[in-house]
Protein backbone atom coordinates (compact mmCIF):
# COMPACT_ATOMS: atom_id res chain seq x y z
CA UNK A 1 0.00 0.00 0.00
CA UNK A 2 1.61 3.08 -1.08
CA UNK A 3 0.08 5.42 1.12
CA UNK A 4 1.34 5.86 4.83
CA UNK A 5 -1.65 7.04 6.14
CA UNK A 6 -3.16 3.81 4.82
CA UNK A 7 -2.77 0.51 7.17
CA UNK A 8 0.27 -1.64 6.23
CA UNK A 9 -1.36 -5.45 7.68
CA UNK A 10 0.94 -7.60 9.84
CA UNK A 11 -0.38 -11.33 8.19
CA UNK A 12 0.97 -12.06 4.73
CA UNK A 13 -0.09 -14.81 2.29
CA UNK A 14 0.39 -18.66 3.27
CA UNK A 15 0.12 -21.38 1.50
CA UNK A 16 -1.12 -25.05 1.73
CA UNK A 17 -3.50 -25.69 4.11
CA UNK A 18 -4.81 -29.02 4.43
CA UNK A 19 -8.56 -29.01 4.66
CA UNK A 20 -10.40 -31.70 6.55
CA UNK A 21 -13.16 -31.96 4.40
CA UNK A 22 -13.70 -33.41 0.68
CA UNK A 23 -15.22 -31.14 -0.79
CA UNK A 24 -13.64 -28.17 1.62
CA UNK A 25 -16.28 -26.79 3.96
CA UNK A 26 -16.22 -22.89 3.94
CA UNK A 27 -18.39 -20.52 6.00
CA UNK A 28 -18.78 -17.37 4.23
CA UNK A 29 -19.82 -14.52 6.52
CA UNK A 30 -21.63 -11.63 5.33
CA UNK A 31 -21.76 -8.58 7.15
CA UNK A 32 -22.97 -4.49 6.99
CA UNK A 33 -21.71 -3.31 4.34
CA UNK A 34 -22.78 -2.17 0.61
CA UNK A 35 -20.48 -4.93 -0.57
CA UNK A 36 -22.51 -7.62 0.42
CA UNK A 37 -24.42 -6.90 -2.97
CA UNK A 38 -21.25 -8.71 -4.23
CA UNK A 39 -21.67 -11.82 -2.30
CA UNK A 40 -24.03 -14.45 -4.11
CA UNK A 41 -21.63 -14.35 -6.93
CA UNK A 42 -18.99 -14.78 -3.87
CA UNK A 43 -21.01 -18.02 -3.20
CA UNK A 44 -21.76 -19.20 -6.24
CA UNK A 45 -17.76 -19.23 -7.51
CA UNK A 46 -16.54 -20.65 -4.12
CA UNK A 47 -18.79 -23.61 -4.74
CA UNK A 48 -18.05 -23.89 -9.01
CA UNK A 49 -14.03 -22.83 -8.60
CA UNK A 50 -13.29 -23.98 -5.43
CA UNK A 51 -15.59 -27.30 -5.58
CA UNK A 52 -16.50 -26.34 -2.02
CA UNK A 53 -19.58 -26.88 0.27
CA UNK A 54 -20.62 -23.53 1.41
CA UNK A 55 -23.25 -21.81 4.26
CA UNK A 56 -23.40 -18.28 3.77
CA UNK A 57 -23.84 -16.69 7.39
CA UNK A 58 -25.75 -13.11 7.48
CA UNK A 59 -25.40 -10.87 10.30
CA UNK A 60 -28.83 -8.48 10.31
CA UNK A 61 -26.86 -5.70 8.65
CA UNK A 62 -25.14 -8.10 6.17
CA UNK A 63 -28.82 -9.29 5.08
CA UNK A 64 -29.85 -6.01 4.41
CA UNK A 65 -27.95 -5.46 1.98
CA UNK A 66 -27.46 -9.02 1.07
CA UNK A 67 -31.52 -8.95 -0.09
CA UNK A 68 -30.60 -6.33 -2.89
CA UNK A 69 -28.37 -8.29 -4.42
CA UNK A 70 -30.86 -9.25 -6.96
CA UNK A 71 -31.25 -6.00 -8.34
CA UNK A 72 -27.10 -5.64 -8.51
CA UNK A 73 -26.66 -8.87 -10.39
CA UNK A 74 -29.87 -10.99 -11.06
CA UNK A 75 -27.38 -13.59 -12.90
CA UNK A 76 -25.66 -15.05 -10.01
CA UNK A 77 -28.45 -13.80 -7.84
CA UNK A 78 -30.26 -16.56 -10.16
CA UNK A 79 -27.24 -19.19 -9.82
CA UNK A 80 -27.44 -18.73 -6.14
CA UNK A 81 -30.84 -20.18 -5.62
CA UNK A 82 -30.40 -22.80 -8.26
CA UNK A 83 -27.83 -24.13 -5.70
CA UNK A 84 -29.40 -23.50 -2.95
CA UNK A 85 -32.88 -25.34 -3.75
CA UNK A 86 -31.40 -27.84 -6.04
CA UNK A 87 -28.08 -29.02 -4.75
CA UNK A 88 -26.58 -29.34 -1.04
CA UNK A 89 -23.56 -27.47 -1.96
CA UNK A 90 -24.98 -23.63 -0.48
CA UNK A 91 -27.34 -23.02 2.12
CA UNK A 92 -28.29 -19.74 3.97
CA UNK A 93 -27.89 -19.14 7.54
CA UNK A 94 -29.72 -16.04 9.67
CA UNK A 95 -28.77 -13.51 12.36
CA UNK A 96 -31.75 -15.69 14.35
CA UNK A 97 -30.99 -18.82 13.34
CA UNK A 98 -29.04 -19.23 16.60
CA UNK A 99 -31.26 -20.16 19.24
CA UNK A 100 -33.71 -21.12 17.05
CA UNK A 101 -33.22 -25.06 18.14
CA UNK A 102 -31.93 -24.52 21.42
CA UNK A 103 -34.24 -25.66 23.95
CA UNK A 104 -32.62 -27.25 26.54
CA UNK A 105 -29.14 -28.40 27.79
CA UNK A 106 -27.38 -30.69 25.46
CA UNK A 107 -29.19 -29.10 22.12
CA UNK A 108 -26.80 -27.98 19.62
CA UNK A 109 -24.83 -24.48 19.93
CA UNK A 110 -25.10 -23.35 15.84
CA UNK A 111 -21.95 -21.17 16.27
CA UNK A 112 -19.88 -24.03 17.73
CA UNK A 113 -21.24 -26.73 15.27
CA UNK A 114 -20.34 -24.06 12.58
CA UNK A 115 -16.68 -23.77 13.28
CA UNK A 116 -16.67 -27.85 13.84
CA UNK A 117 -18.18 -28.09 10.13
CA UNK A 118 -15.90 -25.05 8.52
CA UNK A 119 -12.68 -25.95 7.56
CA UNK A 120 -12.05 -22.32 6.53
CA UNK A 121 -13.84 -18.97 7.27
CA UNK A 122 -13.94 -16.36 4.91
CA UNK A 123 -15.68 -12.71 6.24
CA UNK A 124 -16.70 -10.94 3.01
CA UNK A 125 -17.73 -7.78 3.38
CA UNK A 126 -15.96 -6.88 6.76
CA UNK A 127 -17.27 -3.82 8.24
CA UNK A 128 -15.82 -1.21 10.19
CA UNK A 129 -18.59 -2.36 12.96
CA UNK A 130 -17.74 -5.90 13.01
CA UNK A 131 -13.92 -5.38 12.82
CA UNK A 132 -13.93 -3.62 15.77
CA UNK A 133 -16.42 -6.37 17.72
CA UNK A 134 -14.28 -8.89 16.45
CA UNK A 135 -10.68 -7.51 17.79
CA UNK A 136 -12.52 -6.63 21.44
CA UNK A 137 -13.80 -10.52 21.45
CA UNK A 138 -17.72 -9.10 21.37
CA UNK A 139 -19.85 -12.09 20.84
CA UNK A 140 -23.45 -10.59 20.30
CA UNK A 141 -24.38 -12.26 17.23
CA UNK A 142 -23.68 -15.68 15.42
CA UNK A 143 -20.76 -14.25 12.94
CA UNK A 144 -18.96 -12.84 16.47
CA UNK A 145 -19.07 -15.70 18.26
CA UNK A 146 -17.77 -17.89 15.60
CA UNK A 147 -14.86 -16.01 15.72
CA UNK A 148 -14.44 -16.12 19.29
CA UNK A 149 -14.81 -19.96 19.04
CA UNK A 150 -12.71 -20.64 16.17
CA UNK A 151 -9.83 -22.35 15.86
CA UNK A 152 -6.65 -20.56 16.25
CA UNK A 153 -4.04 -23.14 16.72
CA UNK A 154 -4.28 -22.91 20.58
CA UNK A 155 -4.14 -25.95 22.50
CA UNK A 156 -5.04 -29.00 21.13
CA UNK A 157 -7.08 -27.95 18.19
CA UNK A 158 -5.04 -27.30 14.89
CA UNK A 159 -5.14 -24.03 13.50
CA UNK A 160 -7.67 -23.44 10.39
CA UNK A 161 -7.86 -20.78 8.33
CA UNK A 162 -9.86 -17.16 8.94
CA UNK A 163 -9.82 -15.04 5.73
CA UNK A 164 -10.79 -11.29 6.23
CA UNK A 165 -11.84 -9.14 3.24
CA UNK A 166 -12.65 -5.23 4.77
CA UNK A 167 -15.07 -2.95 3.10
CA UNK A 168 -15.85 0.72 4.32
CA UNK A 169 -15.46 4.16 3.12
CA UNK A 170 -11.81 5.53 2.82
CA UNK A 171 -11.72 7.50 6.45
CA UNK A 172 -12.72 4.56 7.83
CA UNK A 173 -10.50 2.07 6.40
CA UNK A 174 -7.39 4.96 7.18
CA UNK A 175 -8.35 5.18 10.89
CA UNK A 176 -6.31 4.27 12.94
CA UNK A 177 -7.96 2.25 14.87
CA UNK A 178 -8.01 0.15 11.86
CA UNK A 179 -4.55 -0.82 12.14
CA UNK A 180 -4.97 -2.00 15.29
CA UNK A 181 -8.05 -3.89 15.09
CA UNK A 182 -6.49 -5.82 12.07
CA UNK A 183 -3.10 -6.09 13.74
CA UNK A 184 -5.08 -7.52 17.04
CA UNK A 185 -6.92 -10.22 15.17
CA UNK A 186 -4.08 -11.37 13.24
CA UNK A 187 -2.14 -11.85 16.68
CA UNK A 188 -4.65 -14.09 17.24
CA UNK A 189 -2.84 -17.16 15.82
CA UNK A 190 -1.04 -19.33 17.78
CA UNK A 191 2.47 -19.29 15.85
CA UNK A 192 4.66 -21.51 18.47
CA UNK A 193 2.06 -24.12 16.94
CA UNK A 194 2.45 -23.25 13.96
CA UNK A 195 4.47 -20.28 11.97
CA UNK A 196 2.66 -19.72 9.35
CA UNK A 197 -0.06 -17.19 9.86
CA UNK A 198 -3.50 -18.70 8.79
CA UNK A 199 -5.14 -15.68 9.82
CA UNK A 200 -5.24 -13.23 6.20
CA UNK A 201 -6.42 -9.72 5.58
CA UNK A 202 -7.60 -9.81 1.80
CA UNK A 203 -7.07 -6.15 1.35
CA UNK A 204 -9.51 -3.59 -0.02
CA UNK A 205 -9.16 -1.49 -3.50
CA UNK A 206 -9.48 1.80 -4.45
CA UNK A 207 -12.61 2.59 -6.89
CA UNK A 208 -15.67 4.59 -6.69
CA UNK A 209 -17.28 4.09 -3.77
CA UNK A 210 -20.76 3.36 -2.80
CA UNK A 211 -20.89 6.76 -1.08
CA UNK A 212 -19.54 8.62 -4.46
CA UNK A 213 -15.96 9.21 -3.01
CA UNK A 214 -13.21 8.13 -5.04
CA UNK A 215 -10.45 6.28 -2.76
CA UNK A 216 -9.58 2.91 -1.16
CA UNK A 217 -11.59 0.98 0.90
CA UNK A 218 -13.73 -1.28 -1.09
CA UNK A 219 -14.29 -4.90 -1.36
CA UNK A 220 -11.24 -6.67 -2.99
CA UNK A 221 -12.51 -7.90 -6.59
CA UNK A 222 -14.22 -11.48 -6.32
CA UNK A 223 -11.07 -12.95 -8.36
CA UNK A 224 -8.68 -11.77 -5.54
CA UNK A 225 -10.94 -12.59 -2.69
CA UNK A 226 -11.41 -16.52 -4.45
CA UNK A 227 -7.74 -16.85 -5.59
CA UNK A 228 -6.88 -15.89 -2.03
CA UNK A 229 -9.03 -19.04 -0.98
CA UNK A 230 -7.99 -21.69 -3.71
CA UNK A 231 -3.87 -20.24 -2.56
CA UNK A 232 -4.50 -21.26 1.52
CA UNK A 233 -6.03 -24.69 -0.01
CA UNK A 234 -3.10 -24.60 -2.29
CA UNK A 235 -5.78 -25.61 -5.20
CA UNK A 236 -4.35 -25.72 -9.09
CA UNK A 237 -6.73 -24.62 -11.95
CA UNK A 238 -9.92 -26.72 -11.80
Amino acid sequence: MSSPTEPKIASSLQEGYQHQHTPPNILLAVTGSVAAIKCPEIAVRLVKECKANVKVLLSQGGKNFWDKSKGYNEEYWDLLLEEVNNSESVSIIHADDEWKEWNQLGDPVLHIDLRDWADLMLVAPLSAHTLAKLAHGFCDDTVSCVVRAWDFGHGIRPGKPLLLAPAMNTAMWQHPLTLQQLDTICGFWNFQGDSRNGIQIVEPQEKKLACGEIGNGALASVDVIIDAVRTRFNMKDI
